[in-house]
């Protein structure tokens, strides 16, 4: 396996495709899909399951008797998401160093178990709140990571690598439609422990399929050809330019795409809809978003293989603008759901090309065999950022929504700084191209 010392040097070098037979890699990657469907952005759906859990009462305790909701449980419920959604990140650096040291497979293979775990503790919540919090965390911790360990994957088929990506990262944004289709189970009738029993049941098939998978991540011919020529260690990136260009342009980019994911559903009531018409569009957001993963992955593949990385965060820059324009319109127009329904739209298309470009870049640049620790110390930086999400959304309830989304916009369109440097780097440094473009 890939093993990783104290110094930063691996061992062993990471594998080639041509080491594994060609019905065995595709199966491989068959069941990577299946695992990022099942598991890896399930807690990204959130804003699906908020009607549910209101329903059944998650939280309700800090409530008045008799009153259906309040802002007190909407913000324990929307402390949870951020929680997890912090300590994700915050625990990507040490989950990354296992992956360089243990490999895909065990790495996997633990968080899997963790997965299952907290599917089944989540579906004890009705029993107890604090079950909703543990369950929760479990859930959004380990899917992600399973997600971290298929990124190479694409290097089995070199020729077909962008698609291979494309559709494991659709697949991390399909999976938070998880939540949405478990919710309109629950709204028919089946109870909110069976719906995530059941959840639990195929996330634990997910977790027998990861014993397959191999134990060391795969390169590419020209990854392992720019590796003899470009020996770098972790300490190494982390004096870059270009690392801390990318921690602040995933950091600012991650509170931006968290905080609306937390926010969906006040924002709509925010715009003047009452509680049952704004479960209309949060329930199309719901559905959008994983869409999204599917839908825009074939475009994603593309501008990324054949527009190269730099453009890539370009045409992130410029489409989470228009997003924020539109609900700008909305939040002065009112109740006219046309602008909230375009906005989702652009937000479907900008989480996946976030999580495409960001590992991409750091497979690319900084090297397979470092990915781990490379990327997971970006969002590990990234996830400390996040926990802005929690009071943000608070100062956005007593300030209001346009306030904190305009200032959000501006911050996005800052990190255009980090593609532009790309470029840049590209012009002068014609030996550095291949992590920035299509070459």
């Amino acid at each position: 396996s890939n093993l990783f010392c104290a110094s930063g040097k691996h061992i062993n070098m990471a594998l080639h495709h041509k080491d594994i037979g060609a019905i065995q890699r595709a199966v491989i990657i068959g069941s990577a899909i299946y695992c990022c469907l099942v598991t890896a952005g399930t807690a990204f759906g959130f804003s699906a399951l908020m009607p549910s859990l209101l329903k059944v009462g998650a939280f309700a305790k800090v409530c008045q008797p008799g009153i259906r909701s309040c802002n007190e449980q909407i913000a324990r419920l929307t402390g949870m998401f951020t929680l997890a959604s912090s300590l994700l990140n915050i625990f990507t650096l040490p989950s990354g160093a296992m992956l360089d040291a243990l490999g895909p497979r065990a790495t996997a293979a633990v968080f899997g178990g963790l997965a299952t775990f907290g599917c089944w503790i989540y579906s004890l919540g009705p029993e107890n709140d604090t079950n909703y919090t543990v369950g929760f965390i479990l859930m959004s911790l380990s899917g992600p990571y399973i997600f971290n360990c298929t990124m190479s994957f694409g290097n089995f088929f070199p020729a077909h690598a962008g698609l291979i990506t494309a559709c494991l990262v659709g697949s991390f944004d399909a999976s938070s439609g998880d939540f949405a289709i478990l919710a309109s189970m629950i709204d028919t009738g089946l109870s909110f422990g069976t719906a995530f029993r059941l959840l639990a049941l195929m996330t634990a098939t997910c977790w027998l399929t990861t014993f397959a998978w191999p134990d060391s991540p795969v390169e590419s011919a020209k990854e392992s050809e720019r590796r003899e020529l470009v020996k770098r260690d972790v300490w190494e990136i982390c004096r870059s330019a270009e690392f801390w260009l990318l921690v602040y342009t995933a950091s600012i980019s991650m509170i931006s795409l968290n905080f609306f994911i937390a926010t969906a559903y006040p924002q709509l009531l925010s715009g003047g809809l009452s509680g049952e018409d704004a479960d209309t569009p949060n329930s199309d957001f719901a559905w959008l978003l994983p869409a999204g993963g599917i839908v825009f992955a074939p475009l994603i593949g593309t501008i990324v293989d054949r527009l190269g990385v730099a453009m890539g965060y370009i045409i992130l820059q410029c489409t989470y603008g228009a997003f924020t324009f539109l609900l700008m319109v909305y939040s002065t127009i009112g109740t006219s759901y046309s602008f909230p329904r375009a906005a989702f739209v652009c937000f479907a298309f900008c989480r996946p090309l976030f999580y495409t470009l960001n590992p991409v870049f750091c497979g690319r640049h900084f090297g397979q065999s470092n990915f781990g620790s490379s990327f997971g110390l970006t969002l590990t930086i990234a996830g400390f950022c996040n926990l802005l999400v929690q009071p943000l959304a608070s100062l956005a309830n007593t300030r209001g929504f346009p306030l904190i989304n305009s200032i959000l916009g501006l911050l996005q369109f800052s990190t255009i700084l980090f593609p532009i440097w790309l470029m840049k780097r590209t012009e002068t440094k014609h030996g550095d191209t291949l992590p920035y473009s299509s070459a």
